[in-house]
């Protein structure tokens, strides 16, 4: 997967904010943690999207970031499979709540993954259907 900045720029920039950090002692872990993962994210992806910690967002704003449907979101905060801050009209998804929501669904899904790879050896005939549900 291509990212937005290649490895070479990627180790270019993690030297400078090593070599920047190493004479501000004062930087936080937090923040050095948040230097080199953003550099991580630029590497492996196209595009970064960067929230204060406590920010809210909308469920477009949420769907938008997933790749699904407004609704989707919608039903996701309905089941209690997502946590929104709710008024009487509007729910708000905190930054924090979608990022537990996406690493949980990455991890369910590689699990899956594995199981389904568990499934197919060299002996599996190439025109066998694979049950998947």
């Amino acid at each position: 997967m291509a990212g937005a900045i290649t490895h070479d720029e990627a180790s270019r920039l993690r030297d400078a904010v090593d070599e920047a950090l190493r004479v501000a002692p004062e930087i936080t872990d937090s923040a050095r943690t948040a230097f080199a993962r953003l550099v991580d994210v630029l590497e492996t992806s196209d595009d970064a999207v960067v929230f204060p910690a406590e920010a809210t967002i909308s469920t477009s704003q949420a769907a938008a970031l997933l790749g699904v449907s407004r609704m989707t979101v919608v039903r996701l905060v309905d089941r209690g499979e997502m946590r929104a801050e709710t008024s009487a009209v509007h729910r708000r998804i905190p930054v924090a709540e979608l990022a537990r929501y996406q690493a949980e669904t990455r991890t369910r899904r590689r699990s899956a993954m594995a199981e389904l790879a568990g499934d197919v050896t060299e002996d599996t005939p190439a025109d066998r259907v694979i049950e998947t549900r």
